[in-house]
């Protein structure tokens, strides 16, 4: 299975990088600007409390008196100098009584004395209400302002209500420049860490690039050591890289020479074997030529060594034909689906007596699952005819295959007469056989090119109780069908 090809950590490490250097600044500068903001609207609340506290403390003898004159000339001498810039600071002060009728107002014109400070369902109404019930002094948020109220008192008894509304323009200006100089902060950073986030990941991804390289080089039997010049996290990974290389190619060469030593052993051993197996028929049929040499006119001797001569004969022939089906068959490759097992099927039903071996044959492989034929081929001839020949009386032969999710499995069972059990750990031996016509060399060649394969076989085998042969095959993902 294929995974989608994902971003490089070149591209990867300066984005992420940059995003948590524009999170970190962005959160902490939107808390400065929350904290600056919180406290300018506090001096702003403390300014316009103080304000009408201060007009609520001179004015109770005006109002008794009913002095609305002196009243408003207080007003307009306790919020002089609150301009700023050209702007007037307080939007609004005045004094009511506890009706909520105007006793005296900054801007007389627009709301004069004796009459509501503002008209019923406003907002300026349930505002002016709520400062109307207050019974000390506090703030109260309006849309634009920020607005101090303070009970006029005397004797107990509450005789007017100061409101001095302050404008919160500048705390907005304020806001609106701290959020502008955060904004731009954030972007210098996250310039700043996007360089910083390049530069590293060149110098981190750049070894990492340079080792994955060397690991693929080192797949095809390519061994390259990578210079090590740092001495962090990286520079120990180069290095036990380096290490594992040289230890992987030590293997790889203690491997060949080892598969060779092998081969030399299994080639002295077949050697040694087709040696032995071919020495005796030939001393027999030598003596038999001999024989008849001295007495070629005796026809009784004729007609007695001629077929021990042909016997020995075709017993080398047989034995030289396995070698040569093994030598051609091992290295072969050539895949196919499951319906080429089909020919062996009719191969060895052609060569039985359907009235004496019934042949059961379940292949549950499907299309996908490739096989190397000639391999198969050969290994299940081998199997079911050595299977046909343990049964001399008749009985069943049965081959089954399927196939699971890493491995396919092939089974061929008979009802013969079994194999003994001190033979069982020999039956794979070359030249071990205990029929008096065979050579030996069929099973060795099932389990030569079963190893081929990377597969497994196992035998479970009884006197009298039959055989089956169990082999397994990994699936070879790099099989491909060839075209038709």
């Amino acid at each position: 299975m294929r995974f989608p090809r994902s971003p490089s950590l070149s591209v990867k490490l300066p984005l992420v990088l940059s995003l948590v250097v524009a999170t970190v600044a962005a959160t902490i500068g939107a808390a400065m600007v929350y904290q600056d903001r919180s406290r300018l609207r506090d001096e702003l609340e403390g300014k316009a409390l103080l304000l009408a506290r201060s007009v609520a403390v001179t004015t109770p003898d005006l109002l008794l008196r009913g002095d609305t004159w002196t009243l408003y000339k207080v007003l307009r001498q306790i919020t002089q100098g609150t301009e700023r810039d050209g702007e007037a600071a307080t939007v609004a002060a005045m004094v009511l009584d506890p009706a909520g009728l105007v006793l005296s107002h900054l801007d007389p014109a627009a709301f004069p004395i004796g009459l509501p400070a503002a008209p019923e369902g406003s907002a300026e109404h349930r505002l002016m209400r709520i400062a109307i019930a207050m019974a000390a002094p506090g703030v109260l948020d309006g849309d634009g302002f920020v607005e101090g109220v303070a009970p006029v008192q005397t004797s107990g008894r509450t005789i007017g209500i100061v409101r001095v509304q302050v404008s919160t323009h500048e705390l907005d200006r304020a806001t609106r420049s701290a959020g502008f100089t955060v904004l731009l902060l954030t972007l210098g950073m996250t310039l700043v860490g996007s360089l910083i986030g390049a530069v590293w990941s060149i110098r981190a991804v750049r070894p990492l690039r340079t080792l994955a390289l060397s690991m693929e080089r080192i797949g095809r039997g390519e061994v390259t050591l990578l210079p090590v010049s740092r001495r962090d996290e990286i520079g120990q990974l180069v290095d036990s890289f380096n290490r594992m290389a040289v230890e992987l190619d030590e293997k790889r060469r203690l491997a060949a020479e080892l598969a060779a030593n092998e081969k030399v052993i299994a080639l002295g051993r077949i050697a040694a074997g087709v040696a032995h197996e071919v020495n005796n028929p030939l001393a027999g049929m030598l003596n038999c030529l001999s024989t008849l040499r001295a007495k070629a006119n005796d026809p009784e001797l004729v007609a007695k060594y001629l077929p021990l001569i042909e016997k020995g004969l075709r017993r080398i022939g047989a034995l030289v034909k396995d070698l040569l089906i093994e030598l051609r068959v091992e290295d072969a490759r050539e895949p196919a689906d499951p319906s080429c097992l089909e020919d062996i099927r009719d191969l060895v039903a052609a060569e039985i007596d359907p009235t004496r071996i019934t042949l059961a044959w379940d292949n549950g492989l499907q299309p996908g699952d490739l096989l190397n034929r000639p391999k198969m081929q050969q290994v299940l001839l081998n199997l079911m005819r050595n299977a046909v020949d343990a049964m001399p009386e008749g009985g069943r032969l049965a081959c089954r295959f399927w196939g699971e999710r890493t491995d396919l499995w092939f089974e061929v069972t008979d009802t013969g007469h079994g194999i003994e059990p001190a033979n069982l750990r020999r039956i794979f031996d070359p030249f071990f056989t205990s029929r008096p016509n065979g050579t030996g060399l069929g099973l060795w060649i099932v389990l030569r090119l079963v190893r081929s394969m990377g597969g497994s076989i196992d035998v479970d085998s009884a006197p009298d109780r039959g055989t089956t042969f169990r082999i397994r095959i990994p699936r070879e993902t790099d099989l491909v069908p060839q075209p038709a």
